[in-house]
């Protein structure tokens, strides 16, 4: 049985004050990686764009799990590696966008706050990624590509969770544990094949890695 999106006023003040937050920061990020945009390859980037929207609506229903992974972070990830915050930015946004109109007559709300925390999301992985390349313990790119999907794991499930937990008044852990941590080890698939298209860049052009794409729908198939 399907439930209808909670309006704004449905929502107790808990949750209300935690959306705000959010939709606060997350615009903020926004508009500073409009703001300082730039773009190396555009022709990369609308290709990149163009695919995660598309895989966006790519659902893989899991055996013994209730619900559905998308497939469309992988484009995230490489957004991360290979784009601007900007660029990585756009894709994000647009797949929110994309993921929340493919339901049933979504809430503004609901709206808001996935691009919001989407926008977060990317920035703090961009910056996490970034980061690592000035220690030498974790220069390693399989380490940086490993830990940036764990970052950006915990920070795309994380507040969600927590909107879920202080809506129905649940205990976090649980929620969390329950509902999102049993995607980790996709996440974990979706950074080995990013390592894998990163690592054919050096020695084809984008274009060409470009038709390895379609093993990643049958990696979640199978």
């Amino acid at each position: 049985m399907k439930t209808r999106p909670q309006t704004w006023r449905e929502l107790s003040a808990a949750p209300r004050l935690f959306i705000s937050v959010v939709a606060i920061c997350g615009t903020i990020v926004l508009f500073y990686s409009v703001w300082h945009g730039t773009s190396d390859n555009p022709l990369k980037f609308l290709c990149y764009l163009v695919i995660a929207l598309a895989a966006s609506r790519l659902k893989v229903n899991l055996p013994g799990i209730t619900g559905t992974m998308s497939v469309n972070f992988l484009f995230l990830l490489l957004g991360v590696l290979e784009l601007s915050l900007s660029e990585a930015m756009a894709i994000g946004v647009a797949a929110a966008v994309v993921q929340c109109l493919d339901r049933e007559r979504p809430a503004p709300v609901q709206v808001l706050f996935n691009v919001c925390s989407t926008s977060l999301a990317i920035a703090i992985t961009f910056e996490a990624y970034r980061f690592s390349s000035f220690h030498n313990a974790i220069n390693n790119p399989s380490t940086r590509l490993f830990l940036a999907a764990c970052v950006y794991f915990v920070a795309n499930t994380l507040p969600v969770a927590m909107v879920i937990s202080l809506t129905e008044r649940t205990s976090l852990r649980k929620i969390w544990s329950n509902c999102y941590f049993w995607s980790f080890p996709y996440y974990l698939v979706g950074a080995g094949v990013a390592g894998m298209m990163s690592w054919l860049h050096g020695f084809t052009d984008w274009q060409t890695s470009l038709l390895t794409l379609p093993v990643v729908y049958l990696i979640y198939r199978s």
